[in-house]
């Protein structure tokens, strides 16, 4: 496994577990209408994008990273009241 994809992985689902938190990064607070709902969502879509285009050029290890950060993360959402 290449230990960037994986640390890009793993840095983008922390953010985004980070936002269902309620927990914006900081400096958040100087972005109009900020909200750490979204900010979770466009993490998460990010991961899917990256799964998508990556489709086929990931090693096992890393395509598993990527599927349980994003099925988590997913599950988590809609556990919080998205959809």
């Amino acid at each position: 496994m290449n230990p960037h994809f994986a640390s890009m992985v793993l840095g983008l689902a922390h953010q985004a577990e980070s936002a269902l938190a309620g927990k914006l990064p900081p400096g958040s607070e100087q972005i109009p209408g900020a909200n750490a709902r979204q900010m979770a969502q466009a993490l998460i879509d990010t991961l899917a994008m990256l799964e998508e285009k990556t489709q086929g050029h990931l090693d096992a290890d890393e395509a598993r990273l990527l599927t349980e950060a994003l099925t988590g993360l997913r599950f988590r959402f809609v556990q919080s009241g998205g959809g």
